[in-house]
């Protein structure tokens, strides 16, 4: 991990949402707004993009933990803007501080850990369960 992981760095990810976003995609029932579990890729793919240019080679990050508040409901169309910013690293460990929003208003806030790993030894612990 670079030095240049620290408190202040950011990132955003962008994301047009379409039919197969909507949580009545596959519950027909349900409203046509984004599901839950889309709203969180994105924001995890800012908390992502913020992390990913400071990582060595042969470094990766995963998620270990999320906690977040989906706030209002968006329609098909919409760009939802995710911005993740790292308020600490302690070690390994990175937390941030989520936000998303659509042309509207704010949909969504949260807190993200994320985890640096070495690659060599995540698929070799993986490969112990495979």
């Amino acid at each position: 991990m670079k030095k240049t992981l620290v408190p202040g760095v950011s990132a955003e990810a962008r994301h047009r949402v379409v039919t197969e976003n909507l949580v009545n995609f596959r519950k027909p029932d349900a409203p046509a707004v984004l599901s839950t579990p889309w709203l969180l890729y994105v924001m995890e793919t800012a908390a992502y993009e913020a992390i990913e240019p400071h990582l060595d080679s042969g470094e990766a990050s995963v998620g270990t933990g999320f906690q977040f508040d989906h706030l209002a409901p968006t329609p098909a169309g919409e760009v939802v803007i995710a911005t993740a910013k790292v308020t600490a690293v302690e070690g390994k460990r990175v937390t941030l501080e989520l936000e998303a929003r659509d042309s509207q208003e704010v949909i969504a806030r949260g807190t993200h850990v994320r985890a640096v790993i070495d690659k060599g030894r995540f698929a070799s612990r993986l490969k112990k369960k495979g």
